[in-house]
Parts: C-alpha cells; sequence; structure tokens
C-alpha cells in the first residue's frame, strides 16, 4: 500500500496534469482545446515532478530498528544469569573495543596473564605515568622549531564568526523499507511518465496545427509547409467563403497564403493598394514578387503554368480580363484532371470583385479543385 507522504502536493498536482494531457486528445474535438494547451500541461507537470523529486522524495528514509523494551530486558535478564553462573570467571577489565556481550573475554585466562593485564591497569599508577612531564617543563627545556614559534604561550580558540554558517536543511521523512522503496519506484515512473507525456503533447500540437491549416477560421502561424501534409489531415475546400467580418485584410490574407507557400492570383478593382512584393518567411526575407497581369503582356496560359509550378504570383485588376483567365484556369484544370495530373503546392484565386462567377463556373470549379489542389477564396463584396 501506497504512503501518503510518498509524494507533496506538488507531486500529485503533476500527476494530475499529465494525466489531462491524453485526456485532452480524446476529447479535442468536444472541447475545442488549443494544440498548445496539452504542450503547456506537460511542460508544467514534468517542472512539478522534478521539484517533488528533488524537495521531498530524496529526503525520504528508512527508518532505524531500535531495540523494543523487552528485548533490553531480555538481554539483561540473559546476562545476569551468565554472571551468576561463571561468576568467578567474569572479566574484571574492559577494552575499549569491547562490546556489550564481551564481559566474559577473560575467562579461561591463566594466573600469569591475569596479573600481567594487572600491571598495565592505569588505575595503579604505571611507571611511565610517573616520568611524564607537564607542558610549562617540556616548554622551558625544549627548543625545537615549536617552541620556537610561540610554544610558550597558551593556544588561543579559533573564533568561529568568521565560519560560514551551514545552512538549515528540511529534516528527513523517515518510512518503512517498503514505503522508501515504493516512493523511489513511484517517483521514476513519475518523471519518465511527464517526459513521454511533453512528446505526446508535442505530437498533439503538430497535429493540431495541421488540421486546423486549410481552415480559414482557424488557421494560425501559416508555414511553408508541404501541401500534402496539411491536405492529408483536412482536404484543401474547393470554394471558401469569406465572412462579413473577415479575420485579415486583404493585403494581410495574402500575405497569409505567401508565407504558406502556396501561389494565388488575385482579382480585385483595387490592385494598386497591394505591395509589389510578400515575404514568404518573417517580415522579409525570401520576398515572392506580385506581378500585375495588364493587357496582352503576360498570356493566359503563362499565368497558369506559372501557378501550376509555384513560380510567381498574380493579381489582375481588370473585371472582364477576370473573366477570361478564370475560364482559361478552368480549361487547363479539366485538362490536368483528365491526366490525373495535381500540383505539389496548393493554389488560390482570390475573388474580390462585385460581380462573382456564374454558378456554372462554380460548379465546375467544385468539381475540377478538389483532385487538383486548387481553392477559390470569395471575398463578401462578390459572393454570388
Amino acid at each position: 500500500m501506497m504512503n501518503p507522504n510518498s509524494f507533496s502536493i506538488l507531486g500529485y498536482l503533476s500527476v494530475l496534469l499529465w494525466l489531462a494531457v491524453p485526456l485532452l486528445w480524446l476529447l479535442r474535438r468536444r472541447i475545442k482545446a488549443p494544440g498548445w494547451s496539452a504542450l503547456a500541461l506537460a511542460v508544467i507537470a514534468f517542472g512539478l515532478a522534478a521539484i517533488n523529486s528533488r524537495s521531498h522524495v530524496s529526503r525520504i528514509q528508512a527508518e532505524v530498528n531500535h531495540t523494543s523494551p523487552d528485548a533490553i530486558m531480555q538481554e539483561a535478564a540473559k546476562r545476569k544469569a551468565v554472571e551468576d553462573a561463571r561468576g568467578g570467571e567474569v572479566a574484571d577489565i574492559r577494552f575499549a573495543e569491547d562490546g556489550a556481550e564481551d564481559f566474559i573475554d577473560k575467562a579461561g585466562m591463566d594466573e600469569s596473564d591475569r596479573k600481567y593485564l594487572e600491571s598495565l591497569d592505569e588505575s595503579k599508577d604505571p611507571a611511565w605515568k610517573n616520568r611524564k612531564k607537564s607542558r610549562g617543563d617540556a616548554d622551558q627545556e625544549s627548543d625545537d622549531l615549536e617552541d620556537m614559534l610561540g610554544g610558550e604561550e597558551p593556544t588561543k580558540r579559533l573564533s568561529t564568526d568568521a565560519l560560514p554558517e551551514e545552512k538549515e536543511t528540511r529534516p528527513p521523512i523517515f518510512m518503512s523499507e517498503a514505503h522508501v522503496a515504493a516512493a523511489q519506484r513511484l517517483n521514476s515512473i513519475n518523471l519518465n511518465a511527464s517526459l513521454y507525456v511533453i512528446l505526446l503533447g508535442a505530437i498533439i500540437l503538430i497535429v493540431d496545427y495541421l488540421a486546423r491549416a486549410n481552415s480559414y477560421s482557424q488557421a494560425a502561424f501559416p508555414l511553408p509547409l508541404p501541401a500534402a501534409w496539411r491536405n492529408s489531415f483536412t482536404p484543401l475546400p474547393a470554394v471558401v467563403t469569406r465572412p462579413e467580418k473577415p479575420r485579415r485584410t486583404l493585403t494581410d490574407e495574402l500575405a497569409h497564403l505567401a508565407r504558406r507557400g502556396d501561389a494565388f492570383v488575385c482579382f480585385t478593382k483595387d490592385a494598386s493598394t497591394l505591395p509589389e512584393s510578400f515575404p514568404t518567411l518573417g517580415k522579409s526575407s525570401r520576398p515572392i514578387d506580385l506581378l500585375r497581369v495588364q493587357g496582352d503582356r503576360i498570356s493566359d496560359s503563362f499565368v497558369f503554368e506559372s501557378l501550376w509550378y509555384g513560380r510567381s504570383c498574380f493579381v489582375v485588376g481588370s473585371p472582364p480580363h477576370a473573366q477570361t483567365l478564370f475560364a482559361e484556369i478552368l480549361r487547363q484544370l479539366e485538362l490536368r484532371k483528365t491526366s490525373r495530373a495535381s500540383t505539389r503546392h496548393n493554389v488560390h484565386l482570390v475573388w474580390n470583385l462585385d460581380q462573382p462567377p456564374s454558378k456554372q463556373d462554380l460548379t465546375t470549379f467544385e468539381r475540377l479543385a478538389s483532385s487538383t489542389g486548387f481553392s477559390l477564396l470569395l471575398c463578401n463584396d462578390s459572393r454570388p
């Protein structure tokens, strides 16, 4: 049975926290907790487990089994019985190394051995004691190095004021040997479990991030990860309608797509307000240029091929040109679907015009987009 004092309050709290991590994994869809919460709980649980191990479990010691009063009385009675039976042979001297049971060490000695031991008895004033000199006399007669260094002066006691004060240590916790072994075993299990739960929390964080990456309302912190990773957890939606209160502005929407490593073409009448490029990592590293499609300088087929291979991003500021380019994209997607081809990255069509695509074109796009890696984002101004 476990001793309740094997863990401190922090130790029990660490157990509750790392048990909550797999519980979050099982209930992640119902409670909709963020993925980083599992990792945060795991890290806190490991910290509390380490504190519990260092400040509480390390103080647990096994109890010293003292002799009971009944055993002492039995030993005294046994000793008395032996002394009464062999009183004439019991030794009358004791050595420093003798124990409590060594009181008959001289029982087998003869008379000459006993006389020799009696001659060494300090109580009979041996001759070497009479020849012992006092320290003062030795100091007067001796001129060795110790005397020259001040042997005549009395030895002064060392001052303890300058000695560092010993830190107060917490008293040990005494338990039986079985409880000590159980506490150490449970402490090892708690530390190892909290470490494994940290790994589980990291996996939950990654899975949760990839599952939210293709969701407009839940995606955050865009990273240039392979599109296959994101699409394997949550398929890329063919058509996404931007809500009336969008999470990001149009410029931020395009920057979000660029940081994901996706290619896009934006159909908008406000092309002049968009920047010349978007960063793909951080705020300024590896920018991707935003090419303006104006007139016949850039053909529609070139735009589609660049989008297909992820070479560039485009913006179209003319509504008539947007309709013709959208029709060309549908034609090319039909050819790609026939040959079962798909892009290695996601391609987004951002439609921010007053006149949305026709319902027939939207139906055709939904049929072709899921198998080729394309997606259409309809802004609130262009909803059908």
